[in-house]
């Protein structure tokens, strides 16, 4: 689809090239965000008693995403639905099946989806760029590269501080066990239920192992 429309200009408002640069540059980028990805806008000017822009849009189609594929690792057993949790914005109308593509929404969720899988213990996991690939039908297809790496297990649990009744306590209240697949919600919870046990404030610290895939805990409890 095209189509051409003049740009009314205030009377005596200065023509500022740049300006309307800025202009078509974000009114392309909402074009595009709303399913056009290959839209263009283009201004030209005509010279008279004053100036005169015209604006040429080009949408092309609009584009749908009809499937979205995460390249993993054979060991990464990340939760699938997680994964298309996290990515989608919009109340659902974007970077989902059936949504539009937005891509710099995109590469912010894939941030925090990064941070999930550290969460979760995959904490050298990094996410490569996704790749968009265009049939022009109207469909798009997405795929995101993601190297998990290891993933970490829990190594030495230990209560410091307090007398040995109150860190066998702890310890007990934790529900934490060695060699198990280290969960940031799991542990964190394990350290409330703690605190609430013992009634005393537990500040947590985790060591990530340089010599080994292990996360060693350690919960400080505070002095009475």
């Amino acid at each position: 689809m095209r189509a051409s429309a003049p740009l009314t200009v205030l009377e005596g408002t200065l023509d500022e090239p740049a300006r309307t640069e800025r202009i078509v540059q974000l009114a392309t980028e909402g074009l595009r965000s709303a399913g056009h990805a290959e839209a263009t806008l283009e201004v030209t000017r005509t010279l008279g008693c004053g100036t005169e822009l015209l604006a040429t849009v080009v949408l092309g189609p609009k584009y749908t995403i009809a499937r979205i594929a995460f390249e993993t690792d054979p060991d990464d057993e990340f939760a699938e639905r997680t994964r298309l949790a996290v990515i989608e914005d919009g109340l659902g109308t974007v970077n989902t099946v059936g949504g539009t593509y937005i891509a710099y929404r995109l590469e912010r969720a894939l941030k925090e989806l990064t941070r999930r899988y550290a969460d979760a213990g995959w904490v050298a996991a990094k996410i490569d760029p996704p790749r968009a690939e265009y049939d022009g039908r109207g469909h798009v297809e997405i795929t995101i590269p993601v190297r998990s790496g290891p993933r970490f297990t829990i190594g030495t649990i230990r209560a410091i501080g307090a007398g040995a009744s109150a860190r066998a306590t702890v310890l007990d209240a934790l529900g934490l066990r060695e060699g198990a697949y280290y969960d940031r919600t799991t542990v964190r919870a394990g350290v409330d239920r703690a605190q609430r046990v013992l009634d005393r404030r537990i500040q947590l610290r985790v060591q990530i192992a340089t010599d080994r895939t292990e996360i060693d805990v350690d919960a400080i409890v505070e002095a009475p």
